[in-house]
């Protein structure tokens, strides 16, 4: 049985489940060094730091971002559905222009860990369909792309009067 989690909580889950997954991996940022992958819960920071001389801490990319986008409930026998949004960011200034094979890697590895164990903190299932997409736009240096999970969240049970 699963137990209870709240819907702040699969975000939180999600990006700690993020940080886990890409442990020990390093991507490059907009200065050109090589960093851990930020995620973030929601949406990005407001931007700190100095613009005009930028330290890696300043950067947000490479970066996921889990950010729930809505959810339902068919019925009241039914658990929640919550939809999750993940953004990925990552940045090649390389004039080959292959960061779209580090979004794919990602999202692959996401993809990997979920179809592995589709529990997440013992608390929220991965529910299909599962989608993916990479951004169309030519956003050069920065490639984005992006996954659309669903997860199914313990439903509140009802009180009974009579007990």
């Amino acid at each position: 049985m699963i137990e209870a989690g709240t819907l702040s909580d699969l975000e939180e889950y999600l990006s700690a489940e993020f940080k886990k997954i890409f442990a020990g991996r390093t991507f490059t940022n907009n200065l050109g060094h090589s960093v851990t992958l930020n995620t973030f819960v929601h949406s990005l920071p407001i931007k700190q730091g100095n613009d005009e001389e930028p330290e890696d801490a300043d950067l947000p990319e490479p970066y996921i971002v889990a950010e729930i986008t809505g959810g339902k409930r068919a019925t009241p026998d039914d658990p929640h559905m919550a939809s999750v949004a993940v953004i990925i960011c990552v940045c090649d200034d390389n004039t080959a222009r292959q960061g779209h094979k580090d979004v794919l890697d990602i999202i692959y590895h996401i993809i990997t860990r979920f179809e592995k164990n589709p529990v997440l903190a013992g608390k929220f299932v991965l529910q299909y369909p599962l989608d993916w997409s990479l951004s169309d736009e030519d956003t050069y240096p920065y490639y984005y792309g992006g996954l659309l999970m669903n997860f199914e969240v313990a439903a509140i049970q009802k009180e009974d009067e009579l007990a």
